[in-house]
């Protein structure tokens, strides 16, 4: 199946990953980890921008992701090191008052910084344990961290949520009263799916209101929700999920992500740029929530006569709340049918479009149609995404897309197994940064 494999980016070993983590955690901090936890990527199907308007998205779990290693402190500083060497500058201490969206937004914390994101879940754990005893973290509780990802940064796979939702595996463990009733890997028996939609909604304050990243939950729901197997239909209106089997479309065909070595970064502005501009047209339309504007089994005739309202409200506007008419209106455009694609995937993976034919090729349609969107209304792909997108289809591919926030990321592709070796050369010839993952459906994050 592969030509060359220094092209595909293994997940590696779990166990082999762990034991390595554990000997170097070792070395670094001159004393045992008290336990490692693991959260994964993702990858989706369908729904990219449209989680913060209460869309359905159509995400599963990587076996690639993020691994922790821990040990408790209890003069409450951090102190963290990544083994990842584009991102490794040594171990970086933070301290209590550097913690939260206050030292943010003060600037007394490391602007910028891969460690935003674990600090800050660790300020969202605080928050949440205030409503729940069980999740109270202890007063002075700190932790050394060292941190190892098989995911490529920056991907688009979202390496940034598998972080986060480590690390809160990681403070929920050794800080509070829920950690220490269940030790180790009895952790992960204990905690309820209701506990796991918390944990992610506390990961989302955390990129929210310390990172600054615009993110609408569809990253975390996936890392800490996911089910082997399965791709989770999340509808994002109650963050409520209903796994759907796609073996399906596996049976005949592979799901690869090409990483197109270009990182993106959703805290640089672009991504809250174009969020900026759908939200300005879903206030003209006088929704809190855009999904709203569509009934509950969308067709594209609906989306149209929401364009059709919106183009009667702005008809007299030069700028909407200070931005370009045109451009909000290509971004309403791209999630309303983004929430049409969605939808129509939910019912033909659940079972409810019944004589459905062909069910790989209509998927494959639904994310070369996603990539299209992303491309000309959201307009955040790239030329090297574009490039990627033309050329799996070249090759037999029955659908490709850019996934994540784009400005550089991954492209999804839906392909037979015999056409994967020509696809791999063809990619090659493009660029030597490009790295193939294998997608198969896997386990929400967890203790080791």
């Amino acid at each position: 199946m592969r030509t060359t494999d220094a092209v595909w980016l293994a997940p590696g070993e779990p166990q082999e990953i762990q034991s390595d983590l554990v000997s170097r955690f070792q070395q670094e901090y001159g004393r045992a980890a008290s336990g490692t936890w693991f959260a994964p990527g993702r990858a989706n199907l369908n729904g990219e921008h449209i989680d913060f308007h209460a869309g359905r998205c159509l995400p599963m779990a990587l076996a690639h992701g993020t691994y922790v290693a821990a040990a408790p402190r209890t003069d409450g500083q951090l102190r963290l090191r990544t083994l990842d060497a584009s991102l490794d500058d040594g171990i970086t201490t933070v301290t209590p008052d550097q913690i939260g969206p206050a030292a943010a937004a003060s600037g007394q914390d490391v602007s910028g910084h891969w460690s935003h994101y674990v600090s800050g879940v660790l300020w969202a754990l605080r928050e949440l344990g205030r409503s729940q005893p069980a999740f109270a973290v202890d007063a002075d509780f700190g932790a050394d961290l060292l941190v190892v990802s098989t995911l490529p940064i920056g991907g688009g796979l979202s390496s940034s949520a598998a972080l986060e939702c480590a690390s809160i595996l990681a403070f929920l463990a050794l800080g509070t009263p829920f950690g220490q009733d269940n030790p180790l890997q009895d952790l992960n028996a204990a905690l309820t799916r209701e506990n796991r939609k918390d944990l992610a909604a506390a990961c989302v304050r955390a990129e929210v209101e310390v990172v600054g990243a615009g993110t609408g939950g569809l990253d975390q729901t996936a890392a800490m929700r996911a089910r082997p197997g399965k791709v989770l239909s999340l509808d994002c209106r109650d963050f409520s999920v209903t796994p759907l089997d796609i073996g399906c479309i596996l049976r005949g065909y592979r799901l690869i992500a090409v990483d197109t070595g270009e990182a993106h970064r959703l805290a640089d502005g672009q991504f809250g740029d174009r969020r900026a501009d759908a939200e300005a047209a879903t206030r003209l339309l006088g929704l809190d929530r855009l999904r709203d504007a569509l009934p509950e089994q969308p067709r594209k005739a609906d989306v149209s006569h929401v364009l059709e309202e919106f183009d009667r409200l702005a008809e007299q506007l030069e700028t909407l709340d200070g931005r370009s008419v045109e451009a909000c209106r290509r971004r309403l455009h791209h999630a309303l049918t983004e929430m049409v694609r969605s939808e129509k995937l939910h019912h033909l993976l659940s079972g409810e479009a019944y004589g459905v034919r062909h069910i790989a090729s209509t998927v494959g349609d639904i994310l070369t149609a996603g990539h299209m969107s992303m491309r000309d209304d959201a307009e955040v792909s790239f030329d090297i995404a574009d490039l990627v997108v033309e050329t799996a289809l070249a090759q037999g591919a029955e659908g490709a897309r850019l996934i994540g926030g784009g400005f550089g990321g991954s492209v999804l592709v839906l392909i037979t197994p015999a056409a994967i070796p020509k696809l791999t050369a063809a990619l090659e010839r493009i660029s030597r940064r490009i790295r193939l993952l294998d997608v198969a459906p896997s386990a929400a994050a967890q203790a080791l």
